[in-house]
């Protein structure tokens, strides 16, 4: 300790060398293999026979964009030999026609390169109609103080909600409002209803009410979703189909 402070700045000269050192082998590991090879190794070989042209990416992100339920496909790109495609459908989107976008990836590719490249599929979108409630929950899962229900996503600033609105009403109601209060022991449906582009969706939570005196944190709970999104599909090389999962390959 002495030694250190009698030599403060050779050992911060050292410890400023040794941050530089780990940080350009953190580079070298990450595009260099442990024995020297390339991350990819030999998996790229020939990849210069098949390439998947400038025009074939542009031609697959057109005629996704054909499609009134997409709203933003991203350039589609490659990493390594996977072709990656990400896309945005609205909230009233089909499971089913938006899995069917991946058709339009394949169509584009020749028997060469579909037999060469994987092909990673993403579709989400920029909201879902989904409801949260947060407040104090004893252990049964009943709420004990005041509830707040609102929608997961602020529909005020996404300009493909076209309308929406927050009710204790099963009847439809576009009144704008986002956020419902509940104070008082109960049994309640709140729903939530909006509107794109392509119709009109509706969502629901329930929430049961029991005040108590209890010490307990806030809690957050979502309303299940109608449809499965995000989903993802990967087709993998010299295959026909895609596979469909919830995690990225």
């Amino acid at each position: 300790m002495e030694y250190i402070k009698k030599h403060k700045m050779t050992v911060f000269i050292i410890a400023v060398w040794i941050i530089i050192i780990g940080f350009f082998y953190f580079l070298y590991s990450l595009f260099i293999g442990s024995n020297g090879e390339p991350v990819y190794g030999d998996r790229l070989d020939g990849i210069e026979k098949v390439p998947i042209t400038e025009k074939q990416i542009k031609e697959i992100k057109s005629e996704i964009e054909k499609e009134d339920f997409v709203l933003k496909v991203t350039k589609p790109y490659l990493s390594g030999k996977i072709l990656k495609v990400v896309v945005t459908v609205a909230d009233t989107a089909d499971e089913n026609k938006t899995k069917a976008l991946t058709d339009k990836v394949t169509a584009v590719l020749d028997d060469k390169q579909k037999a060469f490249y994987d092909v990673e599929f993403y579709a989400t979108k920029y909201y879902n109609c989904s409801l949260e409630a947060t407040g104090k929950m004893d252990e049964d899962g009943n709420f004990i103080d005041k509830v707040t229900v609102k929608f997961s996503d602020d529909l005020s600033k996404n300009k493909y909600a076209l309308e929406y609105g927050v009710s204790d009403k099963k009847d439809k109601d576009y009144n704008k409002k986002q956020t419902f209060d509940i104070e008082k022991d109960g049994t309640y449906t709140i729903y939530g209803f909006t509107k794109d582009k392509l119709g009109e969706s509706s969502c629901s939570i329930k929430i049961v009410m029991k005040k108590a005196d209890i010490d307990t944190e806030e809690t957050t709970v979502k309303s299940s979703l109608t449809r499965n999104f995000p989903i993802i599909g990967y087709r993998k090389y010299g295959t026909d189909k895609f596979v469909w999962t919830k995690t990225r390959k």
